[in-house]
């Protein structure tokens, strides 16, 4: 096991400390000190003092490819695996490393599972791919690890948990030490691949790896751009070289200034060391081109494009609620959400496919509080799932609830729940999100303004009236935004809709003001049940019959107290661009209409 590291002090203790209790009991370490200035070297004199293990020590700092050459010169064993100075192995890692090897001999690498030390339900990377622009990606990055799709095979293999078959190593030959930093493990990905050995991806290898929050450095950027255009100019088919220069032309008339300055210094950068990179692609010349199932099709610098950022949340700092125009709600977001955006004077972030916040009730609570929006198109709505956290079993939901998707812009929903005090997990998800590309390139499942638990319904006393504010505290799913002016509010509901009432003294009957659309529906059920649950107390059926509001009493005996009150249509009605012309176009599916609903 290779560890690579420079001015390393304050994490290669504890990297070295989980290396030496790997349950397998064969191995060696050896850290390669690539120039540092700090006490990298002192702590690993300490951690090594016992034990057949080795320190390499480079005069400079020469760049990780060329520490990792020194490692190899050194290294006994069949297999070689690299850890970065931040990575920090699980115990079992290098046995799930040395079973993925036994499994197969035409494996020449193994990529590890590498999660975020700081974020460990997320998805450092687990192999790699490239675009046809030669970006690199880690697969799978950012992802939860619970939802993430783990690829068996990758183009290369990430270079912290990097592991080796020494048999392939003298294939191949060592790492190609021009690349300072970054590439070097998607250059040699791809010369595995050209040399016949396949890389594949460890899924039980797992390494938290310490990377931390921030955007990348202008020198990062910078080697980045260089090396991709190296391993393109050592890789890419010759036939598509053109192609590639072609887009990359593009790309450098459709740059900003500071853009087009780094790719100026890459291309100078590369045309001083296009010798070294024509002699390697003519050693090279005549074996395959690595598999075009492993490269992503697209073009372009915008590469992975989608992807949300990397959070990392403070559990210690969660609350009750989250409101997407605080700042501090980020501290409570565990993954899958994408920056805030302001538009309309709100404050929301999109989610992706999945996303996760942590919740901390000091109070039990007896309802969620959502205002949300959805996609613009139907993706079959969003799922909603509450796992305790503090519990023996935290991957099992405690509550649920589907969001049917529905034509609005914005969506207030009161959803009641029975929730002791405790610490909360709240995950949406979709099966697939919405995404229309080039314009939107992210693949979305609602964006959520707020959110929040609340210890009651404070409601005030009586039925629901569409005319007033205060009715969007009572509204729990299934309802359009107001309509109508000073003779009549209404709100149009989909197919089911609820909402919560509260009776501050007994009731012996109720008057419903209510509509249909034009086409006839079947009928609506409308049924009341007590807030906390049980069969509905009372129940009606409400035949369609036309188009004219209707004004109904109904007799029944309510006890004081709060109820759920809910409405499910037979069918619902929607004319899409105004197909029928003997009706108005409408692209929202109705069920009903409701002015108000009043008891006495």
């Amino acid at each position: 096991m290779i560890v690579v590291c420079w001015n390393s002090a304050d994490t290669l203790g504890r990297c070295l400390d989980q290396l030496l209790a790997q349950d397998y009991p064969d191995y060696e370490v050896i850290v390669v000190d690539d120039g540092s200035d700090d006490d990298t070297l002192a702590v690993a004199e300490r951690k090594l003092a016992h034990g057949e293990h080795q320190i390499v020590r480079s005069r400079r700092n020469r760049g990780c490819p060329h520490a990792r050459n020194l490692g190899l010169a050194r290294a006994r064993g069949a297999i070689v695996a690299f850890v970065d100075a931040d990575g920090f192995a699980a115990p079992d890692w290098l046995g799930k490393i040395v079973e993925t090897f036994a499994s197969d001999a035409t494996i020449g690498a193994a990529g590890s599972t590498v999660l975020y030390d700081g974020n460990p339900l997320v998805i450092n990377g687990a192999g790699g791919t490239v675009n046809r622009q030669g970006w690199a990606a880690d697969l799978s990055m950012n992802e939860p690890y619970e939802r993430a799709q783990l690829a068996r095979e990758a183009l290369y293999p990430m270079g912290c948990g990097m592991a080796l078959r020494r048999s392939a190593v003298e294939d191949v030959g060592p790492f190609d030490d021009s690349m300072l930093n970054y590439y070097d493990d998607v250059d040699y990905g791809v010369r595995l691949w050209r040399a016949g050995h396949r890389v594949v991806v460890a899924p039980e290898a797992w390494i938290d790896h310490g990377v931390g929050v921030g955007g990348e450095s202008a020198r990062k950027r910078l080697l980045c751009e260089r090396h991709r255009m190296r391993v393109v100019l050592k890789h890419a088919p010759t036939g598509t070289l053109t192609r590639w220069a072609a887009h990359e032309a593009r790309a450098f008339r459709q740059a900003a200034a500071p853009t087009r300055a780094r790719k100026l210094r890459a291309l100078a950068w590369n045309a001083l060391h296009l010798p070294s990179a024509l002699s390697s692609r003519m050693r090279l010349r005549g074996l395959p081109a690595a598999p075009d199932r492993l490269i992503d099709p697209s073009w372009g610098d915008g590469f992975p494009a989608g992807v949300p950022p990397l959070l990392m949340p403070r559990p210690e700092q969660a609350g009750a609620r989250i409101d997407m125009a605080d700042a501090r709600s980020e501290w409570q977001l565990c993954y899958g959400w994408f920056p805030t955006e302001r538009v309309d004077g709100r404050s929301y972030r999109w989610a992706g496919v999945q996303a996760a916040a942590v919740m901390a009730l000091q109070a039990p609570a007896k309802r969620l509080r959502l205002d949300y929006a959805h996609v613009p198109v139907d993706i079959g709505g969003v799922d909603v799932r509450i796992r305790r956290l503090d519990s023996s079993d935290p991957l099992t939901p405690v509550w649920s609830t589907h969001l049917a998707w529905q034509y609005i812009a914005r969506s207030v929903e009161n959803h009641p729940v029975a929730l002791p005090a405790g610490d909360y997990e709240v995950v949406f998800g979709v099966r697939d999100g919405w995404l229309e590309p080039p314009l939107n390139t992210r693949s979305l499942s609602l964006s959520l303004a707020r959110m929040s638990f609340e210890e009651s319904f404070e409601l005030a006393d009586g039925g629901l009236d569409m005319a007033s504010p205060a009715v969007e505290e009572q509204l729990v799913s299934g309802w359009f935004e107001a309509e109508g002016g000073a003779e009549r509010s209404y709100r149009w509901a989909g197919g089911h809709a609820a909402a919560v009432v509260r009776l501050a003294e007994r009731a012996s009957g109720a008057r419903l003001r209510y509509c249909f659309p034009p086409a006839s529906i079947g009928g609506l059920k409308l049924a009341i049940c007590a807030l906390e649950g049980g069969e509905p107390v009372w129940s009606t059926r409400l035949p369609w019959a036309d188009t004219d509001w209707h004004e109904q009493d109904f007799a029944m005996e309510l006890a004081a107290g709060h109820y759920l009150v809910s409405f499910d249509a037979d069918a619902s009605w929607s004319n899409p661009e105004g197909r029928d012309p003997s009706f108005w176009g409408e692209n929202r599916s109705l069920g009903f209409a409701l002015s108000s609903l009043s008891f006495g």
